[in-house]
């Protein structure tokens, strides 16, 4: 599986309130992406926060991630959070999310998992884990409210076998907001 990652501060700050990870493990992969309340210095701290507490439970099924990371969260701004395993062996793809991640999915069946309203270490809501089958060339897109989902429709973009980074780089630079963190993290 290959990957492509953009990360960028408001422009009137030096530091994203954004943050992810990607944890490969045999047999599947878990992305995580993290989008703290507000930006700045506070913002960041409570995305890293949710980042290291998705990789110290990633072995956990992803409502059991999303409810630790809900608890280690209380005292801070709290954050929405995306989170997608794909089991390569079990040929399965599984999403959970909070809040407005959003998920774009180009899959050889269709895939159309939605994040619920609620913050993470302030609200969390009561979650549904969506699973679909997984095939390899399936492409998956986890941004941010920094990114216009306008994206969805531009098939030469997504359908195309650009490497993921050039994808994701392309998603932010035409479809960033330019007043917020801007955050995509793409999966082929």
């Amino acid at each position: 599986m290959k990957y492509g990652v953009v990360l960028r501060p408001k422009p009137t700050r030096t530091v994203t309130g954004d943050a992810y990870t990607i944890r490969e493990e045999e047999g599947s992969v878990l992305l995580g992406l993290a989008d703290g309340l507000g930006s700045g210095d506070e913002a960041a701290r409570a995305s890293r926060l949710a980042v290291a507490c998705i990789e110290e439970h990633a072995f956990l099924p992803l409502i059991d991630i999303l409810q630790r990371c809900h608890f280690a969260l209380r005292n801070t701004r709290g954050v929405v959070l995306g989170l997608l395993r794909i089991d390569f062996g079990a040929g399965q793809v599984r999403f959970a999310g909070v809040g407005n991640i959003g998920i774009y999915a180009l899959t050889r069946e269709p895939f159309h998992p939605i994040s619920y309203n609620g913050i993470v270490g302030y609200r969390l809501p009561r979650v549904h884990e969506f699973v679909a089958p997984y095939y390899p060339g399936d492409l998956f897109v986890l941004y941010s409210d920094g990114i216009n989902g306008a994206f969805h429709g531009n098939e030469n973009l997504l359908r195309t076998g650009q490497d993921p980074q050039e994808i994701a780089e392309t998603i932010a630079r035409i479809y960033g907001r330019p007043d917020d963190d801007v955050s995509v993290l793409v999966a082929r």
